[in-house]
């Protein structure tokens, strides 16, 4: 018996270890979801050639990303990178120490707002020298100042950078010479005079909904990445990516949802007593904005996402609770709150608790959670609900 129980216990452990060694809990707060826009910065490359001219040919670095069905393709020509040193490998390859000196950043919109996405994003990338006349005239019309996509893409890539872009090295979204984008990719491998400056590497990452629960070998954290690609006895390729986490809440707060739910919000939980016969259409005004404002679709154009919807209805829902506590001529009631109101009212007294900006509460955090005046308006408000609904 002692001896099944000790093979029971090491095989279980090499389970657990295995799985420890294979997958990794990271912290949420440098997990980038679904909601997060985030900037690719391309820095350190080393890249193996055979090209012992390569100092005197053209060449270009292709970076394709795929999410879902959408593509975005970036261009590095020479101009953009800059040599730092080369080791020569007998005479057989020459290892080139490049830095992305300009026009070196993607912005990529949150994946949410990506229809088909997938949770994931593919990054593949490509390195060429001796570029044929052709294919370097079809560069010279393209800038490395862009980034080429779909039209599908285009419009949440304007966005982004119309409210997050805050360096010039920040590359503008393209969407009308993606076809040629498309050609010179395809067609620059296929020369028979080209030599590869890297072998092609692509590496999958994934996108959760719920940092929380992010566990795996390749999730999407911010900070520097490694990307390396290896071909026979060659020394690794190697792509220094870094990866930073932006919020879209600067997009949010530019709808008009958002300041009509501001204006609502101050209107109400101002005021000390509420007129009986006022207290429905108050209400209707937060029920309007939760079934016309907050539905997905409802409105053509609208930037939102179920973080949005779901956070501002619970602004909504908790004003709603105070309309019928401040309306109402007794202080205390015996009715139930209404089950909505109710998770509301916890849902604010657990984020001025914790006072945290994270994705529980990144939308009603700034104007708010954070804010001095409001925050002090919140818990009044909290205090008025509970003793209305004698609530412990």
């Amino acid at each position: 018996m002692k001896s099944i129980l000790s093979r029971f216990t090491v095989i279980m452990f090499f389970v657990f270890l295995g799985s420890n060694l294979f997958s990794q809990i990271y912290s949420p707060k440098d997990v980038i979801n679904i909601y997060d826009p985030f900037t690719i910065t391309f820095g350190e490359l080393v890249l193996n050639t055979n090209d012992d001219e390569f100092k005197e040919h053209n060449f270009l670095v292709v970076v394709t990303i795929t999410i879902g069905p959408e593509k975005i393709i970036k261009f590095f020509y020479k101009d953009d990178l800059m040599v730092n040193n080369v080791k020569n490998y007998g005479d057989n390859y020459w290892a080139i120490n490049f830095t992305a000196k300009k026009n070196n950043v993607i912005l990529i919109p949150a994946l949410f707002n990506v229809p088909n996405n997938g949770s994931a994003i593919n990054i593949k990338l490509e390195g060429y020298s001796n570029i044929s006349a052709g294919d370097e005239t079809m560069m010279n019309q393209m800038s490395t100042g862009y980034v080429y996509t779909s039209s599908t893409m285009f419009g949440a890539m304007e966005l982004a950078y119309k409210y997050l872009a805050s360096s010039p090295e920040i590359n503008k979204p393209n969407s009308s010479l993606l076809t040629s984008a498309e050609v010179l990719q395809r067609n620059v491998s296929t020369r028979p005079e080209i030599f590869y400056m890297g072998s092609p590497t692509d590496v999958t990452y994934g996108v959760p909904e719920d940092p929380k629960k992010s566990v795996g070998t390749n999730i999407l954290i911010q900070g520097l990445r490694k990307i390396e690609g290896k071909v026979g006895n060659r020394t690794p390729d190697t792509w220094g990516l870094t990866f930073t986490k932006l919020t879209d809440v600067k997009i949010v707060q530019n709808e008009s949802y958002y300041s009509k739910i501001k204006g609502i919000f101050s209107d109400i939980v101002n005021l000390q007593k509420i007129d009986e016969n006022k207290r429905e259409g108050l209400i209707a005004r937060c029920n309007e904005v939760i079934n016309e404002d907050l539905v997905m679709g409802r409105k053509t154009g609208v930037y939102l996402n179920n973080q949005v919807i779901r956070q501002l209805t619970f602004l909504m829902n908790f004003v709603k609770a105070g309309i019928r506590a401040k309306s109402d001529t007794a202080s205390t009631t015996s009715e139930f709150m209404k089950s909505e109101e109710r998770e509301a009212l916890n849902y604010f007294e657990v984020s001025l608790k914790e006072n945290d900006f994270n994705l529980e509460d990144q939308y009603v955090y700034d104007d708010f959670v954070n804010s001095s005046v409001n925050r002090g308006a919140i818990q009044k408000e909290i205090d008025i609900i509970r003793r209305y609904y004698q609530i412990k």
